[in-house]
């Protein structure tokens, strides 16, 4: 079975959401849900995220 590629991210447990970095150029129609479920933290909700700027001023913040 193929591994799957999990694109840099960010948990953040207190709002049980899962933050997922992909550059414009590799957006596609990607099923996060299969990310989730490989991250084992299928109560949490995804979303996907273009801007490196932002990706890294929220990665650099602390959360738990």
């Amino acid at each position: 079975m193929k591994e799957l590629k999990i694109p840099p991210h960010i948990i953040i447990r207190s709002t049980k959401e899962i933050i997922f970095y992909l550059p414009k150029k590799f957006y596609s129609n990607k099923n996060i849900e299969l990310w989730i479920e490989e991250l084992n933290l299928t109560d949490f909700k995804g979303m996907i995220i273009n801007s490196k700027c932002i990706f890294n001023r929220l990665k650099d913040q602390k959360y738990n």
